[in-house]
């Protein structure tokens, strides 16, 4: 991959993550405050995370049956800038609902628009590495997006804080134009129509499950850590900068585990990735101040951002080539799935059994996960990689 594509990718990942990874803490806020209960706050985040899925699943079926990648890109970021803006002047939760709707569904679908790219342009021995720094996009966009947006909103409201949100969305489409494009197995294509659809294989749906199982436990426990830190009364800029700390601790982990997975078992790193998950599950239940949401959050982050290179990784070596479109779109989506599943589960559990149990409860979905994962039979040809690498040295 040429390093200007590699540039230009990475900078487009940026945008949409710092606006997700950045309202995310708020957004159970800015709910609550327009009169959502918890409950209502986890289904609202339910929602949007189901638009999160179906835009990654339209960016695979779009991808595979128009190969018109960059196009769909543009369009769809200009259209989400004005929904963006009008999210900051809503009077009620069913107005942020659909709006946010909305926006995370193009969100879902350029993000997986890019993975795409990347998959189709990264060198097989490479992968690791290029989608470990991509993956550094959502640390960093973490770490901008909490340092500025809680401080935006207690200086200047939520209202200028969406206006500013939607600037920085229009820049989007215009980085689209640098994007480059090119067809995903063409030759192929005819005998796959007449053969059916490319088989994806057992392992990719025994890691899809296990990418389930940990994103409800991830999403558990961001949910969590808003809803708690507004009961304690902390300060907007406080709740989101433990996105900022997340991001910050992540931001040399994830291109680091990147690089490793192309030397190790990228499968063993991404069970570490959901482990470290599970021990910040554990932190937030017995977190009181600020100092302890930050060390949760930052043990979370290492799954949500060095977790989801390797996963991408993972699944590019465990899908065939004519099935990689497919295969990253339905991996993205599982990450969101769990979104919904976790923001459901979560608003309720909290709701009726109260906080503490409800993390308790999702650490343990992070362990199930650890030992789905276990169950993926992955060839990793790594002696042939380093040899390879070893050669070119000399």
């Amino acid at each position: 991959m040429n390093r200007k594509l590699l540039i230009v990718l990475f900078v487009s990942s940026l945008i949409p993550g710092i606006i997700g990874n950045g309202l995310l803490p708020l957004l159970p806020v800015y709910a609550s405050q327009l009169g959502a209960a918890p409950g209502l706050v986890g289904a609202y985040l339910a929602i949007s995370y189901l638009a999160l899925v179906l835009g990654s699943l339209g960016a695979g079926w779009v991808s595979n049956r128009f190969q018109r990648r960059k196009v769909v890109f543009i369009v769809a970021g200009i259209l989400g800038v004005p929904a963006l803006w009008l999210m900051g002047r809503v009077s009620n939760p069913w107005q942020l609902t659909g709006l946010t709707v909305f926006v995370w569904f193009i969100g879902g679908l350029n993000l997986t628009l890019l993975s795409i790219l990347t998959g189709l342009f990264a060198p097989q021995e490479q992968r690791g590495r290029i989608f470990g720094t991509l993956a550094l996009t959502g640390a960093l966009a973490a770490l901008i997006g909490g340092l500025s947006i809680g401080a935006i909103v207690d200086r200047w409201g939520y209202s200028t804080l969406f206006a500013a949100l939607a600037g920085l969305m229009a820049l989007g489409p215009l980085l689209g134009l640098l994007l480059e494009d090119k067809p995903g197995a063409l030759p192929e294509r005819s005998a796959q129509k007449r053969a059916g659809a490319a088989p994806l294989g057992g392992g990719f749906y025994v890691a899809i499950l296990a990418s389930i199982l940990a994103g409800i436990a991830l999403f558990v426990g961001r949910l969590g850590t808003s809803l708690d830190m507004q009961g304690l009364n902390f300060p907007r800029a406080a709740i989101t900068s433990t996105a900022a700390i997340g991001g910050l601790i992540a931001l040399p982990l994830t291109p680091l585990v990147g690089w490793l997975s192309d030397r190790y078992n990228r499968k063993f790193l991404l069970m570490l990735c959901y482990f470290a998950c599970t021990c910040g599950l554990a932190t937030l239940a017995i977190s009181a101040s600020l100092w302890h949401f930050w060390i949760a959050a930052s043990l979370l982050s290492i799954q949500a951002y060095a977790g989801n290179g390797i996963g991408s990784a993972l699944v590019a070596d465990l899908v065939p080539p004519a099935a990689l479109d497919t295969g990253l779109s339905i991996f993205s989506s599982s990450q969101f799935l769990g979104g919904i599943i976790g923001f459901a589960m979560a608003g309720l559990a909290i709701q009726r059994f109260g906080l503490t149990s409800s993390l308790d409860a999702a650490a343990i979905l992070g362990l199930a996960a650890i030992g789905v994962l276990a169950l993926v039979r992955h060839q990793q040809k790594i002696g042939q990689k380093m040899a390879q690498a070893g050669a070119a040295g000399n």
